[in-house]
């Protein structure tokens, strides 16, 4: 469906309207949150809950102890249930894993690329055909492309008319006569 009146030249119901164009209008309300003393501020500073410390010279510091021995640290090793965590895994409870009888798995066989590839040389090569051609050239079953321009000369141009096609230039000055739009 085509856009009816794209260059807004014909008058709608009301001043101001294109024909078959809708104007919608959105307002939004906004509002402050005051807090405290100052409520046109419209920010909370926490400063009339507690009081601000600039240093931590007048701080009383407490040392949190965690076990028994009295130390200022948890180091996890009490009370966890983690007493045997192992630091290493034993040499008993490794297997290591075989490929092809080999410890390593060497991409060779079963993987569809036998022979492997390692140059180019070792590559065959096929050339590419499009519609019996060794090039796509673009120029066939591509959506009606056969007009395609190869060089901006090659376009055919034409000015865009404004007011009735008196104008090459819209000013907006004229009266919004009504007009019919095709």
């Amino acid at each position: 469906m085509a856009i009816l009146n794209p260059s807004f030249e014909d008058a709608g119901a009301l001043p101001g309207e294109a024909e078959h164009w809708a104007l919608s209008a959105v307002t939004s309300l906004e509002e402050i949150a005051g807090f405290g003393t100052a409520p046109e501020e419209a920010w909370e500073d926490f400063e009339r809950w507690f009081e601000l410390l600039d240093s931590i010279d007048d701080v009383v510091v407490v040392l949190a102890f965690f076990d028994s021995a009295l130390k200022g640290y948890e180091e996890f090793e009490s009370g966890w249930a983690n007493v045997v965590y192992l630091y290493d895994l034993p040499p008993a409870q490794l297997v290591t894993a075989t490929f092809d009888g080999l410890a390593a798995e060497e991409c060779e066989t079963g993987w569809s690329n036998v022979p492997y590839a390692r140059e180019w040389a070792d590559v065959t090569a096929a050339t590419g055909v499009f519609d019996g051609e060794p090039r796509e050239d673009f120029e066939d079953q591509w959506r009606s492309n056969q007009l395609y321009a190869w060089t901006w000369a090659a376009v055919t141009s034409s000015t865009a008319m404004f007011d009735a096609g008196a104008q090459a230039v819209e000013d907006f000055n004229n009266g919004w006569t009504p007009a019919t739009t095709q």
